[in-house]
Order: structure tokens, then C-alpha cells, then sequence
């Protein structure tokens, strides 16, 4: 007498299907672009995985009711596989964009860091200079002020003087400048990083699609195989059971 496939399992292989195709359909590739979604993306990646485990090993376990044992877990393996092609994907994918988004907020501290030790040296500069001109100017008076100076050495103090104030000056907006600079060659890195990342994360989007289309074919194809597989083994059942 011809053995048939147990309901239960035709039941868990349309389900397991069903919501396999629903999965992939949710995370279409490209589409996981923020944190929140990576990490929600992940979350559901691995409650797909623990759904299909069930389902799968249900399926695996009521091949022993079948007739053709052997063949029929094979399907179920490959079928297994194809299901779980789509997590495999979304997992990965939510995996890279966490990854990028790491790399582009430790960039950005990165040149945060730079641009507040640019100011602080710019204020630390500030601060010695204007502690300078303090210190000539006491050294200045009290030299103007002391018995015994002439009229031409009191002069030539000042000079002196205007001349290292001059200097101090000239220091200060150098360093002011120099300052400046980092700060922009900073803001000037973290912007190459910045592109570089999107480069290369458009770069991995573009990858993605690609291996989505061609996983969409070979899903097809798999999906065929199955099909006439099955038809194979109807038939091989059918004679089976003739006899």
C-alpha cells in the first residue's frame, strides 16, 4: 500500500515556506540603514532561525514515516538551506551596517578630539602670551621708574620692549593660525573618513543587491529542483506501490 506524506508535515513545509518568504520580504536588501534597524534586524534574524529550526527538525523527524527516508530528508535539508538563505542575509547585512556606523561615530570622535586639543592649544597660547606682555610691562615700569636711567636708555627700553611685544604679537597669531589648521585638517579627515565610509558602504549596498538577485535566481531554480524532485518521487511511490 502507497504511504503518503504525513499532513503534519506537508503543514509545517507551506508554513516554513510562507514565512520564510515573508522574512526576506520584510529585510529587502539595502534596507537595513540605521542602528535601531540593524539591531531590530538581528533580533528577528535569530528568532527566524530558532523558528525554522523547529519547523525543520519537525519535518526532518516525520521523514521516518515516509517511505523513501533518505530522500526525504535530503529534501528537507536542502530545503532547510534555501529557508535559511534570507536570515543569513539579514544577518549580515544588519552586521555590516552596525560595523560602518562603529567605524563612522569613532571618526567623528576621532576628529572631535582633534578640533578640542586645537582650541586648547590655541587658549593655552593665549593665556602664556598675555601672561607675557604682563610680565614686560611690570619689567618695563619698574625700569622707566629707577634712579640713575637716562632719557635715551629709557627710550631704548621701550623700544625694547614694543619690539618683544611685537614679536609676542606675531607668535601668538602664528600660533593662532597653526591652530586653526589643525582644527581644519581634523574636520578635513573626518570628512575623507565620512566618505570613504559612504563609498564604501554604497559599494557593499551594490554587493548586496547583486547577491540578492542572484540568490533570487538560484532560489528559483532550488525551488524547481524541489518541485521536480517531488514529481520524481511521486512517481517512484506510485510504481513502488503498483507493485
Amino acid at each position: 500500500m502507497k504511504m503518503r506524506p504525513p499532513i503534519l508535515a506537508l503543514l509545517l513545509f507551506v508554513t516554513g515556506a510562507a514565512h520564510g518568504q515573508d522574512f526576506g520580504a520584510q529585510y529587502p536588501a539595502g534596507s537595513i540603514a540605521t542602528r535601531e534597524q540593524a539591531d531590530a534586524a538581528i533580533r528577528a534574524a535569530q528568532q527566524e532561525e530558532d523558528r525554522l529550526t523547529k519547523v525543520f527538525d519537525a519535518r526532518d523527524a516525520d521523514c521516518y514515516r515516509s517511505l523513501l527516508v533518505n530522500d526525504c530528508r535530503e529534501a528537507v535539508r536542502r530545503e532547510r538551506e534555501l529557508a535559511r538563505r534570507d536570515v543569513k542575509r539579514v544577518e549580515l547585512e544588519a552586521k555590516n551596517t552596525r560595523r560602518r556606523l562603529d567605524e563612522e561615530d569613532r571618526v567623528r570622535r576621532q576628529a572631535e578630539q582633534e578640533k578640542q586639543r586645537a582650541q586648547q592649544d590655541a587658549g593655552r597660547t593665549q593665556r602664556e602670551a598675555a601672561s607675557r606682555q604682563q610680565a614686560d610691562e611690570r619689567k618695563a615700569q619698574a625700569s622707566e621708574g629707577s634712579s640713575g636711567k637716562t632719557a635715551d636708555e629709557i627710550e631704548r627700553n621701550r623700544a625694547e620692549y614694543e619690539r618683544k611685544q611685537k614679536e609676542h604679537a606675531q607668535r601668538l597669531a602664528k600660533e593662532q593660525q597653526d591652530a586653526a589648521q589643525r582644527a581644519k585638517n581634523a574636520e578635513a579627515y573626518r570628512q575623507k573618513q565620512a566618505d570613504a565610509a559612504k563609498r564604501a558602504a554604497d559599494a557593499e549596498e551594490e554587493r548586496k543587491r547583486r547577491e540578492a538577485r542572484r540568490e533570487e535566481r538560484k532560489q528559483a531554480l532550488a525551488k524547481k529542483e524541489a518541485e521536480r524532485e517531488a514529481l520524481r518521487k511521486r512517481a517512484e511511490e506510485a510504481a513502488a506501490a503498483a507493485h
